[in-house]
């Protein structure tokens, strides 16, 4: 009667244990997003960012990686609560793929923004590509700049770290592989109220990523924040402890199925977060510190041939148009206004900030009539730059 009873459980334990390894090995059907093409084989991981599943093509075995994105729906076994929520980021962020390549951008923002807040830190591969998202359409909500800012940092960062698909969305990116950085989301606000908010802003988004153990990410923002205070008409002070923060292109674990960012973008990313250090540093109240960010700038525009070079041009102008001597003030505005005057279609939010700031400079040293020129330029770019954003509020960018 034991006999029977042993063979009995050991049955038992066989189909159990069969039952198990057929579930770990279930056949699914993938649908991807196109509404024709599908992908049939075994799920093998799942991540944040998406999943992998084992193909077979011509007789053998490939391992094909698919984002939430690209994937309409999982058929094949039970849907858990955790891979319902990622199906709908997916096709938050597919929607708003398709709306950006169709050019409603108040539409593909409000969908990436809905995506961003269902993303966890983790996600590095999800949180790249819809902060670039919303980078791209910075330009429909003026009094979002902030967040539109710390999204084209963050898509920087990330960028340093894992790889990104190429082409992933339609349309022309203002990413430059070159400096790591977005181009058309510039640190720069003119109108000092919204500055100051913007300085309140960032210094929380630098607190946040501190606290997630993302120091990269947190120094680059903590710049901007300097950045911010000196258009607040505030010049921050030097930190009283020098940072001993990872560089903002520091490699990150990948998630399953992605590999980790090539040489070039890790370094692109070192590059872009000096020329915002540096920056950072040229609108300090120290004015050791601001020469030598000015030295710094100088080498960026020297040997950089892309549109960071006007960043980096409009940023040492702004530098020396602090200082107290007229001349380099002077100097200073001349350097900002070379970009109104040659750069204003590729860079326009900087164009405007440097005629606004050019002509504060220049009241600053009670050169009424050169301001008051200035002004009335400004006035007239404002005027014609309405397609800059959506809305316009007095000089703000």
């Amino acid at each position: 009667m034991r006999d029977r009873s042993g063979l009995s459980m050991l049955a038992l334990l066989a189909l159990v244990l069969g039952s198990l390894g057929a579930h770990g090995d279930v056949s699914s059907i993938v649908h991807l997003r196109d509404g024709t093409e599908k992908r049939e084989g075994t799920i093998r991981s799942e991540s944040v960012d998406g999943i992998e599943i084992e193909i077979e093509i011509d007789r053998r075995s490939l391992t094909q990686f698919l984002r939430w994105d690209q994937i309409r729906s999982i058929l094949g076994d039970a849907p858990t609560e955790v891979r319902l929520a990622r199906l709908k980021m997916g096709e938050r962020l597919w929607r708003g793929r398709f709306r950006l390549a169709r050019q409603d951008l108040r539409g593909a923002r409000a969908c990436f923004l809905a995506a961003l807040a269902e993303l966890s830190p983790p996600a590095t591969l999800g949180r790249a590509m819809t902060n670039e998202g919303i980078a791209r359409t910075a330009q429909v909500d003026e009094q979002a700049w902030t967040q539109s800012l710390e999204a084209a940092l963050t898509d920087s960062v990330l960028r340093g770290r894992v790889a990104i698909p190429l082409n992933w969305m339609d349309g022309v990116s203002s990413f430059d592989p070159a400096s790591g950085l977005h181009l058309a989301v510039p640190p720069v606000w003119v109108d000092q109220e919204r500055a100051k908010q913007a300085e309140s802003e960032l210094r929380a988004a630098e607190n946040r990523a501190r606290a997630a153990s993302d120091d990269g990410l947190a120094k680059i923002l903590g710049d901007c924040a300097r950045i911010a205070a000196a258009d607040a008409g505030s010049p921050a002070p030097p930190p009283l402890i020098a940072s001993e923060s990872k560089p903002a292109g520091e490699p990150a674990e990948p998630a399953a199925g992605q590999g980790g960012a090539t040489t070039a973008a890790r370094a692109a990313a070192r590059s872009g977060a000096a020329v915002i250090a540096a920056w950072a540093n040229a609108l300090s109240a120290d004015p050791a510190l601001r020469k030598r960010g000015r030295t710094e700038l100088r080498k960026t525009i020297a040997n950089e041939d892309g549109l960071v070079r006007i960043w980096a041009l409009y940023a040492e102008g702004r530098s020396s148009a602090m200082e107290d001597d007229p001349e380099e003030v002077r100097r200073g505005v001349g350097r900002m206004l070379l970009i109104p005057a040659a750069y204003a279609t590729e860079s326009p939010v900087l164009a405007r900030a440097a005629l606004v700031q050019s002509t504060r400079a220049l009241a600053r040293i009670q050169d009424d009539e050169s301001a008051e020129k200035l002004r009335q330029i400004a006035q007239e770019y404002h005027r014609n730059s309405n397609g800059n954003f959506t809305t316009q509020e007095g000089d703000r960018p």
